[in-house]
């Protein structure tokens, strides 16, 4: 992975880059490094960009990861030519961050109270995977073992719990990509999640 500080509106932030099946030559580190240098007149508080490459067949994807004090965007892109995906997803991040200038802007002015959240995190437990592989001959039911194997809970992580208005979380999840979010209303003050629908609008849960 390819790191360098760069100076950012008088702040300091760090710029990743890695790759998957593909070397970061110095022409696509000096590609990207000038796509950054545009969207830099419309951004501020930035703490670091990621982007990461990847190369399956003829897919070439780009990842960018872009945060914030207060939030991420999320933006990626496919594409049969590296430089033209990497356009695309520079191009996907900068109307990300055009159309939501005005309210990333206040969301920084007001500043976001945070609690400490616990979550647990469900994945395959991969150990447990190979013990049962091992007793399996047949390759077809390792593949099916792999699969069905339920999740198991492996490790517990602190997620911020923030206080924010309705627009504000869905100007989070429209930055981010996420499919949910648990959050605290202001307007209520109450948790509530927040989900992305199969059409892109959201949905809102409160727990009683």
């Amino acid at each position: 992975m390819a790191q360098s500080p760069k100076d950012f509106d008088d702040q300091t932030y760090n710029i990743a880059v890695s790759a998957k099946s593909i070397e970061i030559t110095k022409t696509i580190r000096d590609y990207i490094d000038e796509k950054i240098a545009k969207i830099e007149a419309i951004s501020t508080n930035v703490i670091d960009i990621h982007v990461r490459l990847d190369v399956q067949k003829l897919n070439h994807t780009v990842y960018i990861t872009m945060k914030f004090s207060h939030f991420r965007v999320n933006v990626h892109s496919i594409n049969e030519n590296m430089y033209a995906a990497i356009d695309k997803a520079f191009e996907k991040l900068y109307h990300k961050l055009r159309k939501w200038k005005g309210r990333i802007q206040d969301h920084h002015a007001k500043g976001v109270s945070v609690t400490e959240m616990e979550v647990n995190v469900l994945e395959h437990a991969q150990h447990e995977l190979d013990e049962i592989n091992e007793e399996i001959i047949d390759e077809n039911n390792r593949s099916l073992e792999k699969d069905f194997a339920p999740p198991t809970v492996i490790k517990k992580k602190k997620r911020p719990l923030k206080d924010l208005t309705l627009d504000e979380a869905v100007m989070k999840m429209e930055l981010s990509d996420d499919h949910f979010m648990i959050f605290k209303s202001e307007e209520e003050r109450a948790l509530k999640v927040i989900y992305r629908r199969r059409n892109g609008s959201y949905g809102v849960v409160s727990p009683e």
